[in-house]
């Protein structure tokens, strides 16, 4: 999935999902791993999925970025490193910006900061072409 179809995912969900956290863990460095294991030797092997922190070889979870406002935050600061930003929210739907880009409306403020986050990314990778 690439940026933009993530962020059309985000501003049209009507919840978080740990699919586009997923999503967005790839984005931002976090390998997905699969492993099949035996717990003996005579059993079948068991398939089993570990996430890798984009910073070194261990296991860890990717972040609730889509549901938790704090690991919203993260990814913001994660991708526009010294930029600003602000969320609100209604009773209907959160609004977020980060930087100088556009605002993004979600169903939650979470899911709108996540959008305005990879908003802002992807405003900052067509700068870089």
């Amino acid at each position: 999935m690439g940026i933009k179809d993530i962020i059309e995912a985000l501003e049209s969900a009507e919840r978080g999902e740990r699919s586009l956290d997923a999503a967005i863990g790839l984005l931002v460095g976090w390998k997905r791993k699969v492993e099949y294991i035996k717990a003996s030797p005579s059993d079948e092997p068991q398939r089993k999925v570990f996430w890798v922190v984009p910073t070194g070889d261990e296991s860890g979870k990717v972040p609730h970025f889509t549901t938790s406002l704090d690991a919203a935050w993260l990814l913001a600061k994660t991708v526009s490193p010294g930029q600003t930003g602000g969320v609100s929210w209604d009773g209907e739907q959160g609004t977020a910006i980060v930087g100088s880009g556009p605002y993004c409306s979600a169903a939650t403020p979470a899911l709108a900061l996540c959008a305005a986050a990879l908003r802002t990314k992807l405003l900052d990778a067509d700068d870089e072409e």
